[in-house]
This record gives structure tokens, sequence and C-alpha cells, in this order.
């Protein structure tokens, strides 16, 4: 840190010490900081943090009207019912922050994401096209982006072998920075690429010739189908929201919107360390709101415990999801959650209390915790067939026709 202008690095012949008495901004205290003195403002102006995510918060209005306020750092996007409702909230926070006129409008922009609200029908859209294809154009040759047209999925069924050093160097390929940008598309909507885009990172240490070009063939696809993006739609036939959630498939009678869903699966010793991988996509007004898919901390030694481990994940998933719906007067608390589970030997240690616990020794505390859901009402499995499965999407490479068919799923058509 320089001294300010007009005071000497020198104070009675030893150099001077400065003393910051507040964080400012590009320090890693700085966005924490700033969020305590946001979340004091709102709660002074009557808002709430809701349990299930502290930074959504909630106000009912003396007409019974709601605004929603969602923080991120100084992000804030809010909803409302009117526009003298809005207007009246950026007044209030420009009681303690600098907004500028023309800030609040409709919002059309968020984190790279482009957002398009079309309140007649009901629908709100995100998609990355511009981001996509700022970095295709900075990592593909104009012949690649043409082999793009080509490209159906973004990841072939033979997988990616580890490396002891790279073999590749940074200036040649910045591998890092192109997953790292890739990890961002794939969180914030585009989660067709999740389970591709994980696997690249299991490489970011030593990558070869074969890490690079199956990070180029991720980005062949974003590229081609760029235009891609999720949408989320009201239905106002429906004033309740049903909680389901599937360890296999989505209910045939189930049409996806306005219905939480969760839908969980796990492979079983794919990786080469033998851990498998877990797979779980949340849906909601027909548009997936959270995914995932993560190798697992441990190594599974039965498809029964692999599957174990991606119930209690979706469990806590499920419960949160329920947990932030009930704040939102959306749901009812003491509604249980479905699973629907196609392996019979996880149902039976989930639903039989003591009598399989030393059969799982290995795994006994997280079978406890779906025990402990199931009796107390939280939680409740149902057998379901193993055709209708969204979360395989992200356990393993899929064939072109299967990927189609479950992305079209998850993200609708093209």
């Amino acid at each position: 840190m320089r001294m300010p202008p007009g005071y000497s690095d020198m104070v009675d012949g030893e150099e001077a010490v400065l003393e910051l008495e507040k964080a400012v901004y590009g320090l890693k205290q700085s966005g924490a900081v700033f969020f305590n003195a946001m979340d004091s403002h709102l709660r002074a102006k009557g808002f709430k943090p809701t349990l299930g995510d502290p930074c959504l918060f909630r106000r009912v209005q003396q007409d019974g009207s709601e605004i929603l306020v969602c923080v991120y750092v100084d992000d804030i996007t809010y909803a409302c019912v009117d526009q003298a409702t809005a207007d009246g909230f950026l007044s209030e926070m420009r009681e303690r922050f600098e907004i500028e006129d023309g800030e609040g409008a409709p919002i059309e922009w968020l984190l790279g994401m482009a957002i398009t609200q079309d309140l007649k029908n009901g629908t709100v859209r995100m998609n990355m096209e511009m981001a996509i294809t700022k970095l295709a154009g900075a990592v593909l040759s104009p012949e690649e982006k043409r082999k793009a047209e080509g490209v159906d999925t973004p990841m072939v069924a033979c997988g990616l072998q580890k490396q002891s050093s790279r073999t590749v160097p940074k200036e040649e390929f910045d591998y890092l920075s192109v997953v790292g940008s890739l990890l961002h598309i794939a969180n914030c909507v585009r989660c067709d690429v999740a389970y591709a885009v994980g696997v690249l990172a299991r490489h970011a240490a030593h990558p070869g010739q074969s890490h690079v070009r199956a990070a180029k063939r991720v980005l062949m696809y974003l590229y081609r189908t760029r235009d891609l993006g999720i949408t989320y739609s009201r239905d106002v036939s429906k004033s309740k929201k049903e909680l389901v959630m599937f360890e296999r498939g989505e209910h045939p009678l189930n049409n996806s919107l306005n219905n939480l869903q969760v839908f969980s699966d796990s492979d079983y010793a794919a990786d080469e360390t033998k851990r498998s991988t877990t797979g779980i996509v949340i849906m909601l007004n027909g548009g997936p709101v959270a995914w995932t898919s993560t190798l697992g901390k441990t190594v599974a030694t039965s498809t029964c415990e692999a599957e174990v481990n991606a119930a209690v994940i979706a469990s806590k998933e499920a419960i949160h999801f329920q947990r932030l719906l009930f704040d939102l007067s959306l749901a009812e608390e003491n509604e249980p959650l479905t699973i629907q589970e196609d392996n019979a030997a996880c149902i039976a240690q989930a639903k039989s209390g003591l009598s399989h616990v030393r059969n799982a020794k290995h795994y006994q505390v997280k079978l406890r915790f779906l025990q402990q859901l199931v009796v107390d009402k939280q939680i409740k499995f149902e057998y379901c067939p193993t055709d209708e499965q969204l979360a395989d999407f992200f356990t393993k490479p899929l064939e072109g026709k299967k990927f189609i068919t479950f992305r079209d799923a998850i993200l609708g058509p093209r």
C-alpha cells in the first residue's frame, strides 16, 4: 500500500506503517463487510432473510404484496408487483448506498447471463451466448469453429488419462483459464456440460494434448449450441408447489411445471480412482435451478453404497429447497419428500432400520441419516424403473441420441 499524496514514506527517520481502519474494494474481507452493511440496512427497512438462504430477503407490504431481494455482494436483484413499489424500494436503498439514475430497471444482464422476461406469457429465460461467443473467439481457430457444426455432444465416451507432468505449456494453451471460464458457464446456465467440465477440472495440474482437445471439444459444442438457455414458466393453473424428489426418474404424471423435483443418481467406480460420480439436478417451473456433477471423496464398494451416498446428498438439497419454499409461503413444511429409487438394496436399507446397519458398517452414518429422515417422515422411498433418469446426464458421457434426449428434457429443445 503506497502513501497517499502529501505524506512521506519516512517518519522520524523510520519507515512509516499505515493502519487501515475500514475495508476498501479489493480486499478479501471487503465482500463480507459490504454484505454486513447491506444486511443491516435491509433489516432496518423491515426485510427478513430466509432461513433457506440468508442472501434472499423478503418483506410483506401493508397491502399484502411482497418484495423479494436477492443479494450477491454488491449486485442486487429484486422482485415486486408494480413500478410504484419498485420506486419506493430504490428510494430506501439510496438512503444508504449510491445508486445511479437508470439503475434498478428490469434486469437484462446478471454475472454474464442475459435475462429475458416476458411477464405477459409468464416466462423468464437465461442464456450465455455472448460469453460463449467471446470465449470461442479467443480459443478456437476459424477452422475449429467450422468443425463445431458437427459436434453434437461435449464429450466422447472414452475417458481421459491422467499425466504425471504437464506436456502443454501455458504459453501454448492456458488450460486453467479456459477450464475456469467453462466452469462459470456450466455453473450459471449450461448444465449440459457440467459432467464434461468436471472431468476436465480433474486434469488441471498436468494437462496434455488429449486434455486440450477435450477442452476445445466442449467449447466447440457450446459454440454450436450457444443459443441454448434455461426457460422458466409459470403455471397459473396450480397454486400449490408439490415437492417431489426422484432418485431415478421423473414421474409420468408430473409435467415439471411449478413442481420442485430433485433428480439424483450415481455411477459406480467409473473413474480410474474407482470413485463414483454423483449427479443431481433440481427442476422448478420447467427448468433446472441447481445441479451438480461431483466425483465422490471416498470409494464406494457397491452400487448400493454409491446410491446411498447420492440419496444423502439429494435429501440434503431437497430439504434445503423445501425450507426455502416454506419461507416464501410456497410449500407446506410437513410435506414429505418422495424419493423414487430403482436400487432395491438402497430402499431396503433406508426403510428397514437397525436390521441393515451391520451390513453397512463402512457407511452406516450416512445410512442412519437416511433412516432418521424416513422415521421423521421427511422423506419416503418409492420404487421407480430406470427408463426415466435425468441425473444420468451428470454421471457419465452419453452417446448422441440419449444425450440430446436428456438435454431437451432439462433445457428444452433448440
